[in-house]
């Protein structure tokens, strides 16, 4: 009986031992690890490519430390992809396909667009705790201007706070993302007083596009880039969408070609 128990203690004795070696080379491989990423972040935050970098760089170059970049897209129904169907996807599903087609680049995009919903909405409903829970290294923010726009329509000096706001809240909690901004596209309304309005919505995207501009934040006037667009082409603004409001999937299209466009553009010439 006690040459068992003593077997048992030696058993447990040895069991120890190991499970201490494993966490003493578990630490000492984290703090190599850390320590190896911090000096990759920094050799990259001294080089030439980060002082003109484009989104492509920085898929490119989280990648290699990484394995994978995180993108969220974040905004309303024409995030999500209302009015897209298999076919034709939305804009980020697009998005994602396009740059893991790029050589170097693995990417996984993270929808977090929301039908309905005003920046306000987003506020309220904690959907910007969510993109922050999922830490991505990207964020390409649709400003919901659809919605702040319509009923009953939102103050512009409470939409310009509450995208002030949102913004902060990344700048706080998410120091090393890249968030990019973007209006989304026309819409039947573009020229029309609503009910309860006091601007049209092409007057909200042009007051808001000032103000984002003010900031000099990254940003990509969608709003007003499909128009120029659609006005090259000469083809109607229903053409590209599906009801009065949402793309459908050449809408979705064009967006994703104008964003292509500027994905290798450097991030600080975005305006």
């Amino acid at each position: 009986m006690r040459l068992k128990n003593k077997l048992n203690q030696n058993k447990f004795k040895f069991v120890l031992i190991i499970l201490l070696i494993s966490l003493f080379v578990s630490f000492f491989n984290g703090i190599h690890k850390n320590r190896t990423l911090a000096k990759m972040n920094e050799d990259y935050k001294l080089s030439d490519t980060y002082q003109q970098e484009s989104l492509v760089e920085r898929a490119r170059f989280v990648t290699k430390r990484d394995g994978e970049v995180t993108i969220v897209v974040l905004g309303s129904s024409v995030t999500f992809g209302k009015g897209a169907t298999e076919a034709q996807p939305v804009w980020g599903n697009l998005l994602e396909a396009d740059l893991n087609g790029i050589d170097g680049i693995k990417v996984e995009v993270i929808n977090h667009g929301y039908s309905g919903y005003s920046t306000a909405d987003l506020i309220s409903k904690h959907k910007i705790e969510a993109v922050i829970k999922d830490n991505p290294d990207i964020i390409i923010f649709e400003l919901c201007l659809i919605n702040n726009n319509r009923y009953p329509q939102n103050d512009m000096e409470q939409t310009k706070a509450d995208i002030q706001w949102i913004m902060a809240r990344f700048s706080e909690e998410l120091p090393d993302t890249l968030v990019i901004l973007q209006t989304a596209n026309p819409t039947l309304y573009n020229d029309v007083f609503l009910k309860e309005g006091k601007v049209t919505y092409n007057q909200y995207n042009n007051e808001i596009a000032a103000f984002v501009k003010a900031q000099h934040w990254p940003f990509i006037d969608t709003y007003h880039l499909m128009l120029s667009k659609m006005k090259e082409q000469q083809l109607p603004l229903d053409y590209f969408l599906a009801d009065d409001v949402h793309p459908n999937g050449d809408g979705y299209h064009m967006w994703f070609e104008l964003l292509k466009e500027r994905l290798e553009v450097p991030i600080k010439t975005l305006h």
